[in-house]
């Protein structure tokens, strides 16, 4: 213990009397920890900090697909869900739910009425967490209800609700009476029973949740799942069981459960979704940047070794043991390490905090990054794996050399000063090849980004301002009244200054709602093909895609002589045409949809043919779709877009709700922008971009000062040599290009080097993030210009300053 002590008290007393070195290095390691902590922590808190239910582990989002690229909600049926419960296996329990809840208007006394979400919970959802509940219980079985039906349609027993604990806070100001009072909405009201745990938060942003009678043999998928598993049971036993399940479905529901099959992962990969993938590169991207700010201070260190040869030297003629040197060299490193990482964890915190005001609050699982545990550990094994990396190379080094060549070394010969050259250019290959790894990652990021930006979502994003609306079901009854107050509502909007159209949809595109899937019918095919042909049903009113800047591209839009008790007509989209209509003219064709099967007594005809819209995301290709009018198809809840002649919708936000409240004071009125919309699905690209972007900029700033440091001491090293070269005739010049040659051959192998690390890392990550091209000549190229050329840069400074030596100073000094 006493030996530690000492070995702490030199350590520091030598590294205070070199500020410059430890300054360097200590700067070099907490920019290297400090991004990998950062990242690390955010990875934590999306990936590996466990979901805050019982026996998270247990938890498996169940969904379905069908493998042959078949158009599908991708959600289960309560069939579906009802034929696990039976089915002896690994589930312990199966409950289905809601996929995003739908919009309610909350009536409340003495304040504006406002939207809110209400979902459907199956019987056992808020069991299956093993949470207890906030206030009051969760739904019983004698407590299921019918979902409530429209205005003039027989009503069931009046629902019962849970309240979300954000919706209790936010609503009710956490009325610790709340248990047992009546809420209204416009659509209905009922009286709540409980408050959920805070950590109940699904779907995502959900207000409130109403019981839901799920018939056993309804085979409509829209809802998602959840299964809770026995203990020990791994996925690929999970989908053998299932894959029972599902032929036994298949038998008895053929058309809706035939080649359809289970698909299962962990709860907490379902909802964390793509940014998974993007955060586990990003986090390998750091892992490089700490290893290249590793090697960047074992440079260092090897520079700073050769000039203590002497010390180390005298030591060991003292009777310094090889161990008692590499314990002493290793706390010195430990020491450096040490502060580097304290200085680094206040950079990742303050990295963490930075991060989540540009957006990544918003996403899911990050709207708290907590320093837990896990952190501090990860940060501990980084500061002890940096601390023996960078002291056993030099420490070694050091340790192994006899006391005859550590003198010669710090004197003029330069054996033991070129061997530690090789060691110090060895890590410089790897710091060339590390840097144009994360250049090359930061390109394809960047490109990745850039293709989504530049990719068409079907619509015109600016000057499109969105207003959530209902009406008032107690005022507004019935289909005709819908059609007539959402007609008067345009004509009100029309008649604004600056509109330039107003349309309407049930579902909005990139917003995350999924249309229904229906089987289609095109007349003169045979009733079987039916079974492989589905499509999405999209709700729009006349004028949709007029506001929405869609091209029709033949036939016509719907109008008002499009209603109920005329000819069904359906507008398609260009890839329904492409897939199903094999070079059929469109606007002679009629087609029939249902689900389970297709009703083959009525059949719409097509007028219109649009360009795709990316509905899903703008990642994702547009799927076949069809659009009814309202007029047809009633719908309350809509998106009103209102397109402006200036690209700043959000300047018409205050005249349109001024216009909204004078025909109906009470309705609850959510604005946003299309542009606003599509950025937010880019939220996470962009954030991934951005790190990438720094990471890449801090890898070339390193890299450069690596590269600087050992050419100036290679400079130094052939000092003697260079003055007689000077004086014995050889030109600045020639001298100058002496020493590039030495920095160019280093360059040539790292670059090669990294070309070949990048490729397997672009080929890696190309499957899990759009847009990723390993072989993508421009980004490798890219990247090897910028390397090429910082690499030369850092190269040619020290290589001037030693080519413009002064000879006989030198020769005199010798």
């Amino acid at each position: 213990m006493d030996r530690l002590a000492q070995d702490l008290r030199y350590a520091i007393r030598k590294l205070s009397a070199a500020p410059t070195f430890t300054l360097a290095a200590v700067a070099t390691l907490a920019i290297g920890i400090g991004a990998t902590t950062a990242i690390f922590s955010t990875v934590n808190a999306t990936l590996l900090r466990p979901l805050p239910f019982t026996h998270p582990d247990e938890l498996i989002a169940l969904r379905t697909r069908y493998p042959d690229g078949r158009v599908t909600t991708g959600l289960v049926a309560a069939a579906e869900i009802a034929r696990i419960l039976q089915s002896p296996g690994s589930v312990a329990q199966a409950v289905g739910y809601g996929s995003s809840g739908f919009d309610v208007t909350l009536l409340r006394d003495g304040a504006a009425p406002v939207h809110a979400i209400v979902d459907v919970a199956g019987e056992g959802f808020f069991d299956i967490f093993g949470l207890p509940m906030t206030l009051g219980s969760a739904f019983t079985h004698e407590q299921q209800t019918p979902l409530p039906r429209g205005p003039g349609q027989p009503q069931g027993p009046p629902p019962v609700f849970v309240v979300s604990h954000h919706a209790w806070t936010t609503f009710f100001g956490s009325d610790p009476q709340i248990v047992g009072k009546t809420i209204r909405f416009a659509e209905f009201g009922g009286t709540v029973i409980g408050v959920a745990s805070r950590d109940v938060d699904l779907p995502r942003g959900v207000d409130f949740w109403i019981n839901g009678r799920f018939d056993p043999q309804d085979v409509g998928h829209g809802l998602d799942g959840i299964l809770r598993v026995k203990p020990g049971t791994t996925l690929p036993r999970l989908r053998s069981e299932l894959a029972v399940v599902m032929e036994g479905l298949a038998r008895d529901f053929p058309a809706s459960d035939a080649g359809r099959e289970f698909v299962v992962e962990p709860l907490v990969s379902s909802i964390v979704g793509d940014l998974g993938p993007t955060l586990l590169i990003v986090f390998g991207a750091t892992a490089l940047l700490l290893l290249l700010a590793c090697v960047n201070v074992t440079n260092l260190l090897l520079g700073r070794g050769a000039a203590r040869a002497r010390e180390v030297a005298v030591r060991s003629a003292l009777g310094a043991s090889h161990g008692r040197i590499v314990r002493q060299l290793l706390t010195e490193s430990f020491v450096v390490t040490l502060v580097g990482a304290i200085v680094g964890l206040s950079f990742a915190y303050a990295g963490v905090r930075m991060l989540q005001t540009l957006g990544a609050s918003k996403l899911p699982r990050l709207e708290f990054v907590p320093f837990d545990a896990n952190v501090l550990g990860f940060a501990t094994l980084v500061l002890l794996a940096s601390g023996l990396l960078l002291g056993l190379t030099p420490a070694l080094r050091l340790a192994r050399t006899d006391v005859k060549t550590l003198i010669n070394e710090s004197g003029r010969s330069t054996t033991g000063g070129r061997s530690t050259s090789r060691m110090m250019a060895a890590m410089t290959v790897a710091e060339v090849a590390l840097a144009l790894m994360l250049v090359a990652g930061a390109g394809w990021l960047v490109q990745s980004f850039s293709r989504l930006r530049a990719t068409d979502p079907g619509f015109v994003a600016p000057g499109r301002l969105l207003v959530d609306v209902r009406p008032n079901p107690q005022s507004v009854r019935g289909p005709d009244q819908t059609i007539a107050w959402t007609q008067q509502l345009f004509e009100r909007l029309r008649a604004l200054p600056g509109v330039a159209a107003v349309g309407s949809t049930a579902v909005f595109p990139l917003r995350g709602q999924l249309d229904g899937s229906l089987l289609v019918l095109v007349q003169g095919d045979a009733l079987q093909s039916a079974d492989r042909q589905a499509a999405r049903q999209r709700l729009v009113t006349p004028g949709f895609f007029e506001a929405m800047g869609v091209p029709v591209l033949a036939g016509r839009d719907f109008n008002a002589d499009d209603r109920r008790n005329t000819e069904p007509v359906a507008i398609v989209n260009r890839e329904f045409v492409k897939r199903y209509l094999n070079g059929k003219d469109p606007l002679r064709t009629s087609f029939a949809i249902g689900y389970p099967v297709v009703d083959a007594k009525v059949f719409r005809t097509i007028v219109g043919v649009v360009g795709d819209i990316r509905y899903r995301s703008i990642a994702e290709d547009p799927e076949p779709s069809f659009y009814v009018t309202q007029g047809q198809f009633p719908f309350p809840r809509q998106t009103v877009i209102v397109a402006t002649r200036s690209a700043a919708a959000l300047t018409l936000a205050g005249p349109v709700r001024s216009e909204l409240a004078r025909l109906e004071p009470q309705l609850a009125i959510d604005v946003d922008t299309a542009s606003n919309v599509v950025a937010s699905t880019l939220t996470r690209n962009q954030l991934g971009m951005t790190l990438m972007l720094v990471f890449g900029a801090t890898a070339l700033v390193l890299a450069a000062v690596g590269i600087y440091g050992v050419i100036a001491y290679v400079s130094a090293l052939r000092l003697g040599e260079i003055a007689t070269r000077l004086a014995l005739g050889a030109t600045p010049a020639q001298v100058f290009w002496l020493l590039m040659r030495r920095g160019q051959w280093l360059a040539a192998v790292g670059v090669v080097v990294g070309i070949a690390a990048a490729y397997a890392g672009g080929r890696a990550a190309g499957s899990l993030v759009y847009g990723i091209r390993a072989t993508d000549p421009i980004v490798l190229a890219t990247a090897t210009i910028v390397v090429a050329a910082i690499t030369l840069i850092a190269t040619a400074i020290p290589a001037r300053r030693a080519s413009r030596t002064d000879p006989v100073l030198v020769l005199r000094a010798d």
